[in-house]
């Protein structure tokens, strides 16, 4: 590997370098403070809506001490190339042809949110290649309410409701009842929402084949065995602290930390916290209990984190109506209610599908609902988010809930 050595943010916006392994193209950009450095690179691999100059910050922090490696996989980041027939699996294994064709020492992956997956499976499907890896926004994507939302989302796309669907995407991002905690500044949120809005043909493919693999994937056989660094927003609904502690619980040489005052962009809210863990990990320090923003989570209460994300509680009002689009509407009580979802009792036919529902409730805007599960303590169900001032309007009644516990999950 040749490595460039005059690094700046600006070149992050340069065409990238690329690898043709076959039909298949990789992007990449490659920076260290030596040309021929043989020191373990960290490898940057990105979400969703990411790109390499997402990460301008972390490669300057990271030069300093490790030659740091971005790469877009196809269908990822600046990569337009379409690879609907590969698996989440295949690509993950891309990474380890990509380190073999360019002779590269094992690697350190930094994987978040989307990348987060592909970095696990790297490291647990070549163990010799990883020396490490860091992961943020983990999950083994079979959560049902977080699996129903990723296919709200694509049926949202299918339809044409492009406006709908970011606005629900958005929602899932950024957690709304904790943006005073995490600082996410309404300009920057806007601008996100723009830009899921104004995602081009192509994007809404790669987007959908992205996703698909996601709801693909059967889950983890084997998880990493090198050392494993892994990163929970204490907020994050889309990918929740358990399932992050689950995940770790499950590695060979894990540590999961709880990033303070986060959500899924934890490394975009709480830079300090998160670098602060980057560089210690990464040289093999052992890592302090607590640190500037953050803790780890004890190894033996990993598995005993709380599910429930959020309080629920009985609404002001418990009687309600729920329509169904093709005519069907039922009285119901609701039991349970909370932001991102809740429980209702009534009697109702069993319910095949899970688009086209409704919640009417006094003083809210009816909102759209996804059947999640329905047996003897009643339906539950999740919010997509997709109705904009719905959503805005539960947001308000939410607002003054008390505060969720600690690491609290749903």
């Amino acid at each position: 590997m040749h490595y460039r050595t005059d690094y700046c943010a600006a070149q992050l916006n340069e065409p990238p370098q690329t690898l043709d392994l076959g039909e298949l193209r990789l992007h990449y950009q490659a920076y260290a403070q030596h040309s021929q450095d043989l020191r373990p690179p960290v490898l940057m691999l990105g979400g969703a809506f990411q790109s390499f100059r997402s990460f301008a910050a972390e490669v300057s922090e990271l030069l300093e001490q490790h030659p740091v490696i971005l790469l877009d996989l196809p269908s990822q980041g600046g990569n337009l190339q379409l690879v609907p027939q590969l698996t989440l699996e295949q690509l993950a294994d891309l990474i380890a042809d990509f380190a073999e064709e360019l002779n590269l020492p094992p690697l350190m992956p930094i994987g978040l949110s989307y990348g987060s997956a592909l970095a696990a499976l790297f490291a647990a499907r070549h163990p010799t290649r990883c020396a490490r890896v860091l992961l943020a926004g983990i999950t083994a994507f079979g959560r049902p309410g977080a699996r129903l939302l990723l296919q709200e989302g694509l049926a949202l796309l299918a339809d044409g409701r492009n406006d709908a669907f970011a606005y629900g995407a958005l929602t899932g991002l950024l957690n709304p009842l904790r943006l005073e905690q995490t600082g996410v500044a309404p300009v920057f949120r806007k601008a996100l929402l723009r830009q899921i809005q104004r995602l081009s043909a192509a994007d809404v493919e790669r987007y959908r084949q992205n996703s698909q693999r996601l709801l693909d994937f059967q889950g983890f056989n084997q998880h990493p065995c090198c050392p494993t660094l892994v990163l929970a927003g204490e907020h994050d609904h889309f990918t929740q602290p358990w399932e992050h502690a689950h995940f770790a619980a499950a590695c060979a040489q894990a540590s999961c930390a709880l990033i303070h005052n986060a959500d899924h962009l934890a490394q975009f809210e709480q830079r300090e916290a998160c670098a602060s863990l980057y560089n210690p990990f990464l040289r093999g320090e052992t890592l302090p209990q607590r640190s500037l923003g953050s803790s780890l989570l004890p190894h033996p209460h990993l598995l005993q984190l709380e599910k429930r994300f959020e309080p629920r509680q009985p609404p002001n009002h418990r009687h309600a109506r729920l329509q169904h689009r093709d005519g069907g509407e039922w009285t119901v009580e609701v039991s349970e209610l909370g932001f991102f979802g809740g429980l209702l009792q009534a009697d109702l036919p069993t319910i095949r599908g899970t688009r086209g529902w409704q919640l009417l409730c006094k003083d809210l805007p009816a909102q759209p609902l996804l059947p999640l599960r329905q047996d003897a303590n009643g339906l539950a169900f999740v919010f997509p988010h997709s109705d904009q001032h719905a959503s805005q309007a539960l947001e308000s009644q939410f607002q003054l809930q008390q505060p969720l516990p600690t690491a609290a999950c749903a």
